[in-house]
């Protein structure tokens, strides 16, 4: 008799053609549904599951909530039970969840549902009597020479016919898939926009569309903005990015990738990781599954799946040249600010080494086009020729996210990039981000640095106890993307130096006797310790052979760009 262990249960769980006649209805611990066919259940307790229950995928990729994949959990994530975001009901067994949006879909609605027509339309070109409506742009047409597809009996234009399956277009990073069933796909967020025109879409008929990131095109529009036509890939393909994987017979994934020297290995399973400091080394935000860890016993690497999964190479509307993904930004520890949001980091950089141009991946991954919880209409990512000041913030930038329709609304990168929910070591319970200070709030004070709340500005809530901060106190104004305790060998020290946040007190820089408070310099073996920041660290710096290289570099690539920027200059 098949027996399976199941995440959703601590006993053994035993298959069953059929129930016993004799009981009463059964309802599946998973979706909460009778049961009546083929089962798992339990010898010890009353828990079973649909056969289909005890079968579902741990991960799902789902079109309903493409910004981040979800994990199905055996019981509600809240106190109490759930809403499902798709039909509203309301639940407590199985779920498919988001960690970073808090996104809920039943077993029902997150399995049935169907990314295209089911085939792959096989036209051929006939005689056609009548005038008839094209079933992929919708025009009508005259009768004469047209196609039909054998399959499914739909007739299109000869011109439609020959539409490429998958494109892409310039300002898009992912390809675009062709479907003759938009409505399967953005029907239930009724009227569609295209991404390329902003003009109006009809569910009913076909178009090309993204499904990492809900982004239509009209059919007739990637014509003025096409780049390439891609080779059809399989999904195996595009889900690690192209890195090389090993799959070993329990199904346990490794990864050898480009950006660490060890192997690492796909972690379904979060344990304790969710809640702890540990943090994606690609984009510096908290790991959440399913992510990779290096298989080193000391060595503290993690990396999100879809940071694994970045494209290496990307056109960002931010710059005019591509820009090419590092593991660490140059030339010496990898500390970078980020010319989109102007936060400092030390992960994965996209970067135009022509230019000096750097963007961390969280600005590098913006989508160009999003629906925001602080506005009405939609945001258009776009870098502005005059300086707009942020609603959240109110720093002023020129990457900034726009709305067409209200001129005066424009909210910087960093801001966009905040999370709808977090935690902090001041509070106990999630803070939700809230978009306006009113009424008692506004007399509030900062519950992380006891400064006053600011009118009119975002600030993170949370609803249980009052607990009211600044989004930079939460988050992070200075650091929020810098991975602490990494070390690095400095030209100026014989040992490694770790990067840490604070230190000991009464500890003092080696290099200037001063007290070390902020970012800095850590020498195990040696016990000393260097400012990481100020006068006193580029006086060190400049003493070492990585920096007489860089400088004459440097002026090597000045003295290039001033010649090409002069006209009828020669050089002897």
């Amino acid at each position: 008799m098949e027996q399976i262990e199941h995440f959703s249960h601590i006993h053994p769980l035993l298959f069953k053609e059929e129930l016993k006649k004799d009981k009463e209805q059964v309802i599946c611990s998973g979706c909460e549904k009778p049961i009546s066919g083929p089962n798992f259940c339990c010898n010890q307790c009353d828990f079973v599951l649909h056969k289909t229950c005890a079968e579902l995928e741990r991960h799902l990729k789902h079109p309903f909530h493409p910004q981040h994949p979800l994990i199905l959990l055996s019981t509600s994530p809240y106190r109490g039970r759930y809403r499902c975001n798709s039909c509203g009901g309301v639940f407590e067994n199985f779920v498919y969840h988001c960690y970073h949006c808090d996104y809920d879909l039943d077993v029902s609605c997150a399995s049935h549902w169907h990314p295209d027509d089911g085939h792959r339309h096989a036209f051929t070109c006939l005689e056609n009597p009548n005038s008839f409506v094209c079933y992929a742009c919708g025009m009508n047409a005259d009768k004469g020479l047209a196609c039909l597809c054998s399959i499914c009996q739909i007739w299109v234009h000869s011109s439609c016919a020959e539409l490429p399956p998958a494109i892409k277009i310039n300002g898009h990073d992912h390809r675009l898939k062709l479907t003759y069933a938009l409505h399967h796909i953005y029907g239930f967020w009724g009227s569609i926009t295209c991404g390329a025109c902003n003009g109006e879409m009809y569910p009913l008929f076909a178009g090309y569309f993204c499904s990492s990131c809900k982004f239509p095109v009209h059919l007739k529009c990637p014509g003025q903005y096409l780049r390439e036509e891609w080779e059809t890939a399989t999904e195996d393909e595009e889900s690690l990015g192209g890195y090389e994987t090993e799959e070993t017979l329990d199904v346990d994934i490794t990864l050898s990738f480009f950006g660490h020297e060890h192997s690492l290995k796909l972690m379904e399973e979060h344990g304790n990781l969710l809640y702890s400091d540990k943090l994606c080394d690609g984009c510096i935000r908290p790991i959440t599954p399913p992510f990779f860890s290096c298989q080193e016993e000391n060595c503290a690497f993690f990396l999100h799946q879809s940071c694994v999964g970045l494209p290496r190479t990307k056109q960002h509307r931010f710059h005019e040249h591509p820009l090419t993904l590092l593991s660490k930004a140059p030339p010496y520890d990898g500390i970078y600010r980020c010319d989109g949001c102007r936060i400092l980091s030390n992960g994965f950089v996209y970067r135009c080494e022509e230019c000096q141009f750097d963007l961390d991946v969280c600005c590098g991954s913006l989508q160009e086009k999003v629906e925001h919880e602080s506005h009405v209409h939609a945001l258009i990512l776009k870098k502005t020729s005059v300086a707009r000041q942020c609603k959240g913030c109110h720093v002023w930038s020129k990457h900034v996210y726009v709305c067409d329709v209200c001129e005066d609304f424009a909210i910087d990168c960093g801001c966009a990039g905040l999370p709808c929910k977090t935690w902090h070591m001041n509070d106990k319970h999630p803070l939700s981000l809230n978009y306006f200070v009113e009424g008692d709030l506004r007399e509030n004070e900062c519950g992380i640095c006891n400064e006053k709340m600011f009118a009119k500005s975002w600030f993170y809530y949370c609803d249980d106890c009052d607990f009211v901060a600044h989004p930079y106190c939460v988050v992070g104004k200075k650091c929020r993307r810098v991975k602490f305790g990494g070390s690095f060998q400095y030209d100026f020290h014989s040992h490694p130096l770790a990067l840490v946040e604070e230190t000991e007190q009464h500890t003092k820089c080696k290099a200037c006797g001063d007290g070390c408070n902020g970012w800095t310099l850590e020498c195990d073996q040696c016990k000393c310790y260097f400012h990481r920041e100020g006068q006193c660290f580029w006086k060190e710096f400049k003493k070492s052979d990585k920096y007489l290289r860089l400088s004459g570099m440097m002026r090597h690539r000045y003295a290039a760009n001033v010649l090409a920027s002069t006209p009828n200059v020669t050089t002897k």
